[in-house]
């Protein structure tokens, strides 16, 4: 089945968002030891979020998947350090 490139880069952005978010928690809690609030340990939906708000329209629909993923990691990271440090 061939899906179209916008698709495939929506289900890329969900799936790095989703892993990132499952991981973030796995690690914070059997990696450190440590029961974080929901909230910040759902902080890579926002990236996600902000690229389906934004994909049509505006400044931010000029970036690339690459940049959303990106961006998505660089969140994961640093929740995880503001935790760890």
């Amino acid at each position: 089945m061939d899906l179209p490139e916008s698709v495939r880069d929506d289900l890329l952005v969900a799936l790095v968002a989703a892993g990132c978010t499952v991981v973030l928690t796995l690690a914070l809690r059997y990696g450190v030891g440590l029961r974080p609030p929901l909230l910040p340990r759902l902080s890579p939906m926002v990236p996600y979020f902000g690229y389906l708000f934004s994909k049509r329209n505006g400044l931010l629909s000029l970036l690339s998947t690459a940049t959303w993923v990106g961006v998505t990691v660089l969140v994961t990271l640093v929740t995880f350090a503001s935790f760890v440090v």
